[in-house]
């Protein structure tokens, strides 16, 4: 009996040692193909977020013209975004850049007033000196020279993502074309007993991760065009720079709207206090519109997560990975509570039986 009482436990933990070895294996290997790994994961996401879309259209027609149709819809948009918004975006950037000094020039004086009426009404307090306004002709010159001589890897940097952004919209095609070999393909991994298992979890994982990414685009882009267009009825200069940046702050939840309104601060600082608070009365009232009304009709039912396990894997995908852990955070939070209840939970509880 204690024979085979150890032959069980070595057996397990050969099995987890083989797990672990393969897992290093994996991501040492991944590590040296990162361009590929890209192209998969993008192509993926984006598969994962047309695919609710792609799903509806199937009903009413084969899943061919339905894929064509959305990614037709897509090039479309892209095709927008690049002969309208990118130009009017690169001219509201040189105009932002051509009066950087005046601008500065006018946050110094703000600063300095400010600073004088604290040191009136608080004698004993010592700021330290701040000063912006050395930013002149010789500070532009240099910053335009070095921008002049990084414009080679700039043009390489932005091939290669053109690169990888087709090949996988190509990618994603396929997969969403072969969906079913790709489900079948996953769950012949796993033992004929727990197949049906793995093809109930990789449907689950679908539509979280479908919901999640085309609900939060469409909500993003939504609440950065109503920004723009609002800002722009209100004389503001800037108005598509700020659109764009509601647009992904949006997309990071919790702290991004939050990080979009400071940073529209000094945007609008030039054109007064009165365009200051009315550019932040438009980004905020647009937010709690999304928040109350977008978020609900368009993404539906929360990914499951509670909002301290949000914040969580927020704060803790953006120390990790950056603007991408931000965005995916919660998606992935939720596909970690989904293999927990298949997989641990189930073999938890199967351990506390045996006990």
């Amino acid at each position: 009996m204690q024979s085979s009482l150890t032959t069980g436990v070595w057996r397990r933990v050969a099995w987890l040692a083989a797990a672990i070895v393969i897992v290093v294996l994996a991501l040492w290997f991944a590590a040296r193909i990162p361009k590929t790994i890209s192209i998969f994961l993008i192509a993926a996401f984006i598969a994962f977020g047309v695919q609710p879309i792609v799903g509806r259209l199937e009903r009413r027609m084969p899943k061919w013209v339905a894929v064509a149709i959305v990614f037709l819809g897509l090039f479309v948009l892209v095709a927008v975004f690049l002969v309208v918004v990118v130009p009017l975006t690169i001219s509201q950037t040189q105009l932002l850049a051509a009066n950087l000094p005046s601008y500065a020039g006018g946050v110094q004086s703000w600063l300095s007033g400010m600073e004088s009426s604290l040191e009136t009404h608080f004698p004993m307090l010592k700021l330290p000196p701040v000063s912006f306004t050395r930013i002149g002709g010789a500070q532009m010159a240099a910053w335009v020279t070095g921008a002049i001589a990084s414009l080679g890897a700039i043009a390489l940097n932005t091939f290669t993502a053109f690169f990888i952004a087709f090949s996988a919209i190509i990618l994603s095609v396929f997969f969403l074309l072969n969906d079913t070999q790709v489900a079948e393909g996953f769950t012949a991994l796993f033992p004929p007993n727990k197949r049906q298992t793995a093809r109930k979890l990789a449907a689950e994982v679908t539509d979280v991760f479908g919901s999640y990414i085309s609900g939060q685009v469409i909500v993003s882009a939504i609440t950065g065009a109503v920004v723009a267009v609002a800002t722009t009825l209100l004389g503001f200069k800037f108005s598509l720079i700020v659109g764009i940046i509601s647009a992904i702050g949006y997309a990071i939840p919790i702290i991004g709207m939050l990080i979009a309104e400071i940073v529209a601060i000094p945007l609008s600082a030039p054109q007064g206090l009165w365009m200051i608070v009315w550019v932040q009365v438009v980004m905020f009232g647009m937010a709690r519109i999304s928040d109350n009304v977008l978020v609900p009709k368009i993404m539906g039912q929360s990914v499951g997560v509670s909002p301290i396990g949000a914040m969580f894997a927020v704060f803790a995908g953006g120390e990790l990975f950056g603007i991408p852990g931000l965005i995916l955070g919660i998606p992935i939070a939720a596909l970690i509570k989904i293999l927990w209840r298949y997989f641990v939970a189930p073999w938890l509880s199967a351990q506390f039986e045996k006990g």
